[in-house]
């Protein structure tokens, strides 16, 4: 195994093969089933065992608490394994760590018999799972080289849209053991997790002289120097805009159905269902397919831009839509094909644009605060788009907003020149 420091230097990184990239590939869509069929299904399901009378107000607390918990941990567990110099490297300590404190919150939700005690469950797997995630998104960085960072960095996103379609199956095989529902797939993980922990026998610890970690270098895993990385800061806002646009859909779905769209009542649980089924299969599809091209042409611009648009045209024709054939077609190109190259493209693209590949995990972890942000803040400022013309209805204007931010997501990438 070696051992020596890391470095940054990708022109010399040997090719990945194909055993490597496809444990790579099972052990991200192990990690993902673990912490989004609880964050979709199993943790709802188990609030409303326990508290059956406030199960609205106590999800939305823990839905709250644990996507701020996603937000922190990502790029501070990701800092600290920058700063890593275990004999076993950097990147594999922290995903074991990871997946044995995902172990641990999984158990403490399952166990629970009180509101307190599985929030604090879900605030460990969160944590956890995410020091997990960032670990393992940093490998692309550390090991691959640049023309195969496409492909697998869309890897990620291909195994987060397949994580909660297979992840389903464990609901339907076990539908009265939430123990089963939620431990299962972390099982999973845990065993496609230790795959990878395994094959990656070449993880280089960080590099000396390390700088100091104080207060001030802590509060900084969660922010990135404009000044000092002016084309990693505009690909953040890029981003932000970005999935701001696809954050307008997923978030207002079954209001546009039933308000823009007027789905008969007795339609509307199937036309849900394909909502979201169809756009992920694109989305499965169109991301591995993006990272390709990418590595192929040797571009992520253009793939960007291409996914941004592809959004905003879907946006027009849900604007637009009279059936719920068209609104469908418009949330496959925005949830489906749009996200699909966003998805497929933002890793290969981050890397690049990072000023130090040694911060790797910490700027993906803020790269991932970027990207989920927006899902936050979309519900606070719909309400002000959906007042435009008196009332509090027009998801005309909020759909095209949505548009607009995709398009606006273009402009930073004018600003970024050092790669194409």
């Amino acid at each position: 195994m070696t051992t020596q420091p890391a470095t940054t230097d990708h022109t010399a990184a040997k090719p990945v093969g194909a055993a490597f990239i496809v444990i790579y590939a099972l052990a991200m869509f192990g990690i993902w089933m673990a912490i989004n069929l609880p964050a979709s299904v199993t943790l709802a399901l188990r609030i409303s065992e326990i508290d059956p009378a406030g199960k609205a107000t106590s999800y939305s607390i823990a839905a709250g608490v644990g996507t701020l918990t996603a937000l922190l941990a990502n790029p501070f567990f990701g800092r600290l394994s920058d700063r890593t110099r275990s004999r076993f490297g950097r990147r594999r300590p922290w995903i074991v760590i990871g997946m044995l404190g995902t172990v641990v919150g999984a158990a403490v939700i399952g166990l629970s018999n009180s509101f307190a005690l599985l929030l604090v469950g879900w605030v460990l797997m969160q944590a956890f799972v995410n020091a997990a995630i960032a670990a393992v998104l940093a490998i692309v960085a550390d090991r691959v080289p640049e023309s195969q960072q496409g492909i697998i960095g869309s890897l990620s996103g291909a195994a987060s849209a397949a994580s909660l379609v297979v992840g389903i199956f464990f609901i339907q095989a076990f539908p009265t053991s939430i123990l089963a529902q939620i431990g299962l797939p972390v099982a999973v993980a845990l065993v496609l997790a230790a795959a990878l922990v395994a094959v990656f026998r070449d993880d280089a610890p960080a590099a000396e002289p390390l700088p100091a970690f104080g207060v001030k270098e802590l509060f900084g895993s969660f922010f990135i120097n404009p000044r000092k990385e002016p084309e990693f800061s505009w690909l953040l806002l890029a981003l932000f805009f970005m999935f701001g646009a696809w954050g307008v859909v997923s978030t207002y779905t079954v209001y546009l159905l039933q308000d823009m769209v007027a789905v008969p009542k007795g339609q509307l649980n199937d036309v849900i269902t394909l909502s979201y089924v169809i756009p992920g299969v694109l989305a499965f599809v169109s991301g591995p397919i993006a990272g390709i091209v990418g590595d192929r042409l040797g571009r992520r611009k253009p793939v960007l831009a291409f996914g941004a648009v592809v959004s905003a045209i879907g946006m027009v024709i849900i604007a637009t839509a009279s059936s719920s054939v068209q609104f469908l077609v418009g949330a496959s190109l925005v949830s489906g094909v749009g996200s699909g190259v966003l998805l497929g493209t933002y890793i290969a693209f981050g890397i690049k644009t990072m000023k130090e590949t040694t911060d790797a995990a910490r700027n993906l972890g803020v790269i991932n605060i970027a990207i989920t942000l927006p899902f936050s803040v979309i519900p606070f400022i719909a309400p002000l788009v959906l007042a435009i013309g008196g009332g509090e209805s027009n998801y005309v204007a909020l759909v095209l907003f949505g548009g607009v931010l995709a398009l606006l997501g273009t402009l930073p990438l004018f600003r970024i020149r050092s790669t194409r």
